[in-house]
């Protein structure tokens, strides 16, 4: 307190002692005099000292506060640019659970099948091939008894089959493909063609539900199979329509 006290009068004088008093040689001066204004100097360097500190403060606390603000703008451009990566995401994985949801209601039609080992024909009449070796049938679409594959949806479907003969010069070859009563479409090769012959032959189809697809073999036509599969009868659902 009396500390405090002893500034304020060191500030009044500063402030009210003539400056003719402050100049005066203090070789001219009393002794008591003399001591209060060196101490009136000291206060007024300390105080022009105080005065360059705190406008360094003041500038610095500018600078600082400029960066302050370019951080919180950066923050906020951050804050900004998340948001949106994370809407993205949202939306991504919102697309993601409906393509999931749609392949997983998208009904599973696949089948493979072979003929069964040894020759096939030639008969007096087209015939229904057969094919017993059933390698896949998923959604169980196709009837290994029949050897007719009836679509269960309305759908886009791929339809295929392949052929083949073994030492049956003396017979045509060949497969045709039927669609409910309708062949739509043949392959086949005419004799002498050599001993090793195979075709092969696929289409792409809408089929309705309860559509019929087949194979038959014409009159007088022959194949050959054996362990090794060459005759197959194949088909899978695209995708619904």
């Amino acid at each position: 307190m009396e500390r405090s006290m002893f500034q304020v009068i060191v500030l009044f004088l500063l402030l009210h002692v003539p400056s003719s008093l402050q100049d005066t040689d203090s070789q001219d001066l009393p002794g008591d005099v003399k001591k209060l204004q060196e101490l009136v100097q000291q206060q007024t360097a300390s105080l022009s000292e105080l005065k360059l500190k705190v406008e360094k403060v003041e500038k610095e606390n500018t600078v600082q506060t400029g960066e302050l603000w370019g951080v919180k703008r950066d923050l906020e451009s951050m804050k900004k640019e998340n948001a949106d990566q994370a809407a993205e995401l949202l939306a991504l994985k919102k697309e993601l659970e409906i393509v999931k949801k749609e392949s997983t209601e998208r009904p599973k039609v696949a089948f493979s099948a072979g003929l069964p080992s040894g020759q096939k024909g030639p008969f007096a009449y087209e015939t229904n091939l057969i094919y017993t070796k059933v390698v896949s049938n998923i959604g169980g679409a196709y009837d290994p008894l029949t050897g007719v594959f009836k679509a269960p949806v309305k759908g886009v479907y791929y339809i295929r089959f392949t052929g083949a003969t073994y030492n049956t010069n003396r017979h045509n070859m060949g497969i045709n493909l039927y669609k409910n009563s309708e062949m739509i479409l043949h392959l086949g090769e005419g004799l002498g063609d050599g001993m090793l012959r195979h075709v092969s032959s696929g289409l792409v189809l809408e089929l309705e539900v309860g559509d019929l697809m087949y194979t038959r073999l014409f009159a007088n036509y022959a194949l050959y199979d054996d362990h090794l599969l060459r005759n197959t009868f194949t088909g899978f659902l695209l995708y619904p329509s």
